[in-house]
């Protein structure tokens, strides 16, 4: 199901932590996204965004950072401050690095943007200076609510689906934030633990740093669909098989995860 990630717009707007399971099995979905033509103003994300012909509803719509070579991310918009993370085109799933941006700066003549960052501790974000990354922009977002175990898909504002989960177990429970979709991987057997799909987020199991890659957090499928429902695993979000490839389907990589009580 690999489709190519293109450049979208010039506006603003990791399998529970045994992602690193997934990537050893192999294989990846590629991002979605639709090209278009640039703006001549970046402002903050997410931008909010009203039909003509109607007052309401209003929804946000948020711009993605796509990784075409190596990217440096600084604690400030200059290369001469301090680095907080540098990634590969590519992350070590072979999947694209991706990143969500929170709002842009121009600075001496250079556009700098700040993203939100797939690493420890969960929430970091950094300052990404323009060149070697391509846009694209996502009205999708998911909202996971933890207490009623129940993921929630909004495209334009819109509830789109509304689906069961299961969460992590007393003890390892799944982070709670603002994270997104970093990544997507298919296992290669879907009848294994993980399902027919991960969906990569950018969380961390704080209690699982030890871990390879650093304990990664993800939604994904399962072949225990009788424990959906249940706080299980080790702080990913488990879906019936199905009910995943529809989120697979609606969310593009890059899209905001909102994780609540």
């Amino acid at each position: 199901m690999a489709r190519r990630l293109q450049t979208r717009e010039w506006l603003v707007a990791a399998a529970g932590v045994a992602l690193v399971a997934l990537a050893l099995l192999g294989g990846y979905a590629a991002v979605r996204a639709r090209a278009q033509g640039a703006t001549p103003r970046l402002p903050l994300a997410p931008v909010r965004v009203t039909p003509a012909a109607s007052p309401s509803p209003t929804w946000e719509r948020w711009t993605v950072l796509r990784a075409l070579g190596p990217v440096t991310a600084y604690r400030r918009p200059d290369t001469g401050a301090g680095v907080v993370a540098r990634f590969g085109a590519v992350n070590a799933n072979g999947f694209p690095s991706i990143f969500l941006v929170h709002s842009v700066r121009q600075v001496r003549g250079s556009t700098w943007y700040r993203v939100w960052l797939p690493v420890r501790p969960n929430g970091t974000q950094g300052w990404v200076r323009e060149g070697r990354v391509s846009l694209y922009t996502t009205s999708a977002k998911i909202v996971i609510d933890l207490s009623e175990r129940r993921l929630r898909v909004y495209r334009r504002g819109q509830l789109v689906g509304d689906f069961p989960v299961a969460v992590g177990r007393p003890g390892l429970e799944t982070p709670t934030g603002f994270f997104y979709v970093n990544q997507k991987l298919r296992p290669p057997d879907p009848g294994g633990p993980y399902g027919v799909v991960a969906l990569g987020i950018s969380a961390f199991q704080p209690k699982l740093a030890h871990w390879p890659q650093g304990g990664p957090v993800a939604i994904h499928g399962t072949n225990q669909p009788e424990l959906i429902g249940k706080a299980v695993s080790h702080g990913c979000v488990r879906m019936y098989n199905r009910d995943v490839k529809k989120v697979d389907r609606l969310v593009p990589a890059g899209s905001p995860v909102v994780i609540q009580e």
